[in-house]
């Protein structure tokens, strides 16, 4: 019996053909229980190679050496399997260690031409079925599978929210901007917060997708908040801009700025309303190209905010060569400045440090109002918490604009 498959775990009844020699390979599978025999077909005769059982991958053959099925897979006993895309494998096997890949081809290889050589009289080896209990990293890795593919199905089925929550101007509350988080409104889990995928989509370069739809979606936010402002009475024609948080994954991306500036061209928005945050550690991972990507986007216009500051290592010597015109504090030193002196001078020594580069900072995860006063005490620019909003969606954000005085315009020159 041959089944058309669907995407995610499959319930096989004993006797399903899951692929077959000859075909071509589309995915691999990885066998949560059950049994599946590998065969052959010779001058007529079926010749059973193996059976594979719980723990164990089929059909990847195909799929790592771009070639067809060397054999057929049939359910032996009801079985349940995981299915796995080329692109899972592939990003999975571009991340191993290049003399690993090189065995690899190695291996598959001789096994091709070791099947040429089976015979219809050859004495085939008893099937037999592994017994090993996967265990944690099993079940890890197939929750980390499962989880790719309702991230993929997530965004063709436009699922991911943009957020937005606002950054304020410490010394009078004023509104700057906004910076845009996402959401995952899960049909089953409900709404999802960033922690909940975005490390599997990091792992995966499923955030590269994602990171492009919040783009799409903040630049079009951006449009609706500046004629909504418009509309307000007592407003004025300041910049008001949006912060877009991008990933190491993106800045490799061949063309990332031009891709940022078709964007904005597309929504007619100017770039000096967009601000790209990038993390201290993921620059860290590459200076040079992240820095050249960045240049980039910062001649179009755009601002450079590095996100969570402080959290990261050797980035000082950096600070004068990359395009940066923002630093975030991290909220572990916002949050604990009041009670742990050492925090308190870490937060006022990246305020020394950004004063004498000339760089505005904002403070995140300000929840209280003692510490908004004590970090405009010392002089950091600009907050961004609880105390002044959660994050919302534009249509929120919409009356939050509106209920807020405009910003000054000295206070947005120095941070564009």
């Amino acid at each position: 019996m041959l089944m058309t498959l669907p995407l995610d775990c499959l319930f096989l009844p004993t006797g399903t053909v899951l692929f077959s020699e000859g075909d071509p390979g589309d995915h691999a599978y990885l066998i949560q229980s059950g049994a599946i025999d590998i065969l052959v077909e010779r001058e007529g005769q079926e010749i059973v190679l193996a059976r594979r059982g719980t723990g164990e991958i089929i059909g990847e053959m195909a799929l790592l050496d771009h070639g067809t099925r060397s054999a057929t897979a049939r359910v032996s006993a009801p079985t349940e399997v995981i299915a796995i895309t080329k692109r899972q494998l592939d990003q999975r096997i571009s991340e191993t260690d290049p003399v690993l890949r090189m065995c690899l081809g190695v291996v598959i290889e001789r096994y091709r031409e070791t099947l040429k050589m089976v015979r219809p009289d050859a004495v085939a080896p008893p099937p037999t079925t592994v017994r090993s209990l996967p265990g944690p990293a099993f079940d890890a890795a197939v929750a980390v599978l499962a989880l790719e593919r309702e991230i993929e199905r997530g965004l063709l089925r436009a699922e991911f929210e943009l957020f937005l929550q606002p950054i304020v101007a410490l010394r009078d509350r004023r509104l700057a901007g906004f910076e845009a988080l996402i959401r995952w409104n899960h049909p089953v889990r409900g709404l999802l917060a960033p922690a909940a995928f975005i490390p599997v989509a990091e792992s995966s370069g499923l955030v590269v997708q994602i990171t492009d739809r919040m783009l799409r979606e903040a630049v079009s936010a951006v449009r609706v908040l500046l004629a909504a402002r418009g509309a307000g009475e007592g407003c004025a024609d300041e910049p008001l801009f949006v912060s877009v948080n991008v990933s190491g994954h993106d800045l490799v991306q061949p063309g990332f700025a031009d891709g940022v500036m078709q964007i904005l061209a597309e929504a007619a928005l100017p770039p000096h309303h967009l601000k790209l945050e990038v993390t201290e550690s993921m620059l860290m991972k590459d200076p040079a190209r992240a820095g050249s990507i960045l240049d980039t986007c910062r001649r179009h216009g755009m601002g450079i905010a590095v996100d969570d500051f402080g959290t990261g290592y050797s980035s000082l010597s950096h600070l004068s060569t990359l395009p940066i015109t923002t630093l975030k504090i991290d909220r572990c030193f916002v949050q604990a400045m009041l009670g742990d002196p050492t925090s308190r001078k870490i937060v006022n020594t990246i305020r020394l440090l950004a004063r004498e580069l000339a760089i505005p900072i904002v403070a995140e995860g300000i929840e209280r109002e003692a510490e908004a006063a004590a970090l405009d005490a010392i002089g950091c620019e600009y907050g961004q918490g609880y105390l002044f909003g959660r994050p919302m969606p534009v249509t929120e954000a919409i009356v939050f604009l509106r209920a807020m005085p405009v910003p000054r315009i000295q206070a947005l020159r120095a941070y564009a």
